[in-house]
């Protein structure tokens, strides 16, 4: 039998699977909606530069001790956000050369450095393996880390703000991943206003993943991106935006959004990277669609081409982004950014 896709692969080795995107936020992708993407009947629904970045975590059924193991994959997307076949088919064929069908068997040093080697292979940033180690752990219902219990007592108030640097990230993504847990999400609404920049700044980057964000937090969230914003920490602010970024609240976030627009925070590049990088759900709203691309191209004309790129090529917002080239009503300045855009494709063609 012919095996070109990863599920055939992991089902024809008898395993269990979860998928979860690294590229832009650790998010869990439904095994239904991979198997569609892995087959190319759907397009990969994060990409970021033209890959899909991916955890993924499996486990023999048959097994009594279920060992979970983990690849991180970095596959190639055509234009069409299409997950490439050929990759998907290479990478099995690498598999099966250094381990044979069986995908949990032992695995020496050896072996260890030959799948390391593999071009489709990636190795997070220490704190996106934090957070996904802390996300795996609740929703496999594991505890949490060691360094959890120095968070909880930190970000409660029972030490001193100003005694942060024992910190480690794991502990603060362990209480992001279990915002239901131990009152944790009123913990941080206490919390908010007294953190120094350093856990302010890390608390939110793992916030970001957060789908459990309730709307009191969410609301405490966005009353001290403006605080931040009003003593001109640019950053903080960014931060503080990204951290809303799977909320549920949508309506603070926009709200937030819509705010942070009329500040001096459109003449931070920074910021529009993460709006595209981290908040693109916030530009499904066509109205914000349009108020950042028009932002983008009078104050950071340069940007445009890498963001309008890196926007277009996520499923959700492609048609609409699409839309905004063929506005009547826009600024000389975003006239100036499409035309740039073409005139720049073209010159690539021509290459």
């Amino acid at each position: 039998m012919n095996i070109n896709t990863l599920t055939d692969f992991l089902q024809q080795a008898q395993c269990q699977f979860r998928i979860y995107d690294l590229g832009r936020k650790v998010t869990k992708i439904s095994n239904s909606a991979f198997q569609k993407v892995a087959e190319n009947k759907q397009p990969y629904p994060y990409p970021i530069q033209q890959h899909a970045y991916i955890a993924l975590t499996f486990w023999q059924v048959n097994k009594q001790l279920q060992d979970h193991f983990i690849w991180f994959l970095k596959l190639p997307v055509d234009e069409q956000g299409l997950l490439s076949i050929t990759a998907q088919t290479s990478f099995i064929k690498m598999v099966v050369e250094a381990m044979g069908e069986n995908l949990t068997g032992e695995i020496s040093e050896d072996l260890q450095e030959r799948l390391a080697s593999n071009p489709f292979v990636f190795k997070p940033a220490a704190e996106k393996l934090a957070i996904f180690n802390a996300i795996m752990n609740t929703n496999f219902v594991r505890p949490a880390s060691t360094f959890y219990p120095a968070a909880v007592r930190y970000f409660s108030g029972q030490t001193r703000w100003s005694e942060w640097q024992e910190l480690g990230i794991q502990g603060i993504a362990d209480l992001a991943a279990r915002l239901n847990y131990d009152d944790n999400q009123q913990t941080l609404i206490n919390a908010l206003p007294h953190l120094p920049q350093q856990p302010l700044q890390s608390l939110s980057l793992c916030l970001e993943h957060q789908h459990d964000i309730n709307s009191g937090l969410a609301a405490a969230i966005a009353k001290q991106a403006e605080a931040e914003l009003k003593a001109n920490h640019q950053e903080n602010a960014i931060l503080l935006l990204r951290a809303l970024s799977s909320a549920p609240a949508v309506g603070i976030s926009k709200a937030l959004l819509e705010q942070q627009f009329n500040s001096a925070l459109i003449h931070n590049q920074h910021w529009y990277v993460c709006i595209a990088g981290r908040c693109w759900s916030m530009l499904e709203d066509e109205t914000l669609l349009n108020r950042f691309f028009e932002a983008l191209a009078n104050h950071h004309p340069s940007l445009f081409p890498q963001l309008f790129v890196d926007l277009v090529a996520i499923p959700t917002l492609r048609e609409k982004v699409l839309k905004q080239l063929r506005l009547t009503a826009r600024s000389p300045a975003l006239s100036k950014a499409i035309g740039l855009l073409f005139s720049g494709a073209a010159q690539g063609e021509k290459q």
